[in-house]
This record gives C-alpha cells, structure tokens and sequence, in this order.
C-alpha cells in the first residue's frame, strides 16, 4: 500500500497510516534525505525533497490555500537514513508516516529539537524515530497543536534531555505505541509531560514503553476531563506516573520504580480513578493500584 516497496510499518495502529495514504482527499509528499533535492516539488519518490521543512511548508499552504483543501489531510512520506533538522514549524492536518529504515531502527529518524512557532491542529506522526541529546523536550508542544498525534514513534534522549514530549494546553493529544527511552546508559529526566492549566482534554497515553525518571507527569489542573494512560510499561527511577489532575482514568498500567520501598514513592494517583495498575517498588514489593479491598461481588 505505501508507495514503491518502502513499507516498513510493523504495527496495526498504521493502519490509520495506510487508510490517510490511500482513502482520503488531499495531496501526498516525498521526502528521501539520501538521494532527494530541495529543489524538487516533492510529488513522487523520483521528485522527493531531501529535507523535511520544504514538505512541511509546502503541505501547510496547501491546507491553508482554499476551502477544497482545508477540508482534506495531506501525508508526507519520509525515509532516511537520518534527517539532522530543528523544526520550526509542522503542517497543518498532515500525517508523517516514517518509511524504510534508520540502521537497526525500522524508521525514519529525525535528530534535533522540534519547537513549533504557531501552533497547528492534526498534525500527527507515524513510524517515526526523534533523537535529542540536549537540555530542552524533544518535541515541545505549544498551546494550539490540538490533535496531534504520536504513533508507533520513538523517542531517543539522554540525561540531559528534559522531557521527550511536552505538551502545553492541547486538546485530544494522542501518544499510542511509543517508545521512549534513553541513549543505552543515561535517560531522559520525564518521557510525557502534559502541562498547562487549559484546554488538556480528551489526552490518550496508551500502550507506550516509557524508560525515564519520571514516567508520565500531568499538571495539576482542571482540564484533563476525558483523559485517558492506559496500557503503559513504565521503568522509572521516580515516580512512574505523577498524575496531579486527578481527573484522568489510569488503567491496566505496569511500573517499576527504584525511587524507593514504598508505594508513594513510585506514583502520584487518585485512586478514584484508577483500575488494574500494579507497581514493584525497589525491594520487589509489589502493589495494586486500587487494592482489592472487596473481592466478592
């Protein structure tokens, strides 16, 4: 289904991917930053632009040009070996779907610090690799990217990367069968951060490896209605999940911290909202989150 026998996709959530490549109305790109120009137009595999930020701008103006195309979603088809960019900017209603292979990683990887400067709605990334060795995230959200999305992506940073996700008042954020992880000996100090005081509803976390300080962090704040950290395998040397909303069902979730030999060392919950967590602290204890304090029906 991908164009030119460069499917890589290893995981059913891409079939989102294929169905955006193949089924919907708007206009496709190419990007290969091994044999592309920037010169190209972009149109085919023969045509590709070699970096991301002339797709990426080329995409959002034709979102933006007229009514008939800001009623479709645009794709951008990447394949690296590694695309060395910072980000400035990402497209408007675009999938990103990451084809062919970085060395050992079936992905397209890009390495450098993405900071969007104007915040855009449905952006979301498929199968793709984010490497930053650096004390900022590696994708820092803005207010306004509602939408966005993140699937079947890595994130690769160190012990000096801040955060791999950071996402600031964004409604409906989406972080599906990620992983997110360190170098091989350090790692990042938070793996997904959803900060702000605005605008957080309907966040999904599902199905992620997080290997981090601090797992997952959620602000305290009154917008995170309909969100959801679900399915998640979390190695932490803090607290795993520090959830301060307390609004966000937690659910099936799977930890081990080294922060200490009792439970509130390794996660911060409200417990009102959770079901069928379980943690093993330091010295192997293991907890449920809630306990079972009335098994019988």
């Amino acid at each position: 289904m991908i164009p030119n026998g460069y499917n890589t996709i290893p995981n059913a959530l891409f079939l989102q991917a294929i169905a955006a490549a193949v089924g919907s109305v708007g206009t496709t790109y190419y990007v290969d930053c091994n044999s592309g120009n920037d010169a190209n137009d972009g149109s085919s595999w023969e045509n590709a632009y070699k970096t991301l930020a002339p797709a990426i701008a080329a995409s959002h103006a034709r979102i933006a040009a007229d009514s008939t195309g800001w009623a479709s979603r645009n794709r951008i088809f990447i394949k690296g070996d590694s695309f060395e960019e910072n980000l400035t900017a990402f497209p408007q209603k675009t999938d990103i779907i990451g084809v062919g292979s970085c060395d050992f990683i079936p992905k397209a990887k890009i390495i450098g610090y993405h900071k969007p400067a104007t915040a855009v709605m449905g952006c979301r990334w498929f199968n793709v690799a984010f490497q930053y060795f650096g004390a900022k995230p590696i994708v820092d959200l803005i207010t306004g990217n509602h939408g966005a999305a993140f699937v079947g992506c890595d994130f690769i940073g160190d012990s000096t990367t801040t955060k791999c996700i950071l996402s600031t008042n964004n409604a409906d954020i989406r972080i599906e069968g990620c992983q997110l992880y360190g170098n091989g000996t350090t790692i990042p100090a938070i793996g997904v951060d959803i900060a702000g005081t605005t605008h957080n509803v309907n966040a999904k976390i599902i199905g992620n490896f997080i290997h981090a300080a601090v797992g997952i962090a959620v602000a305290a704040n009154g917008k995170t209605s309909g969100g959801l950290i679900a399915d998640n395998y979390i190695r932490a040397t803090g607290l795993a999940i520090d959830e301060n909303s307390d609004l966000m069902l937690v659910v099936n979730n799977r930890w081990v911290s080294s922060a200490g030999n009792g439970s509130a060392d390794t996660c911060d919950l409200e417990l009102a909202n959770c079901v069928g967590n379980i943690l093993t602290t330091a010295n192997g204890t293991c907890y449920a989150y809630p306990g079972i304090t009335n098994p019988t029906a």
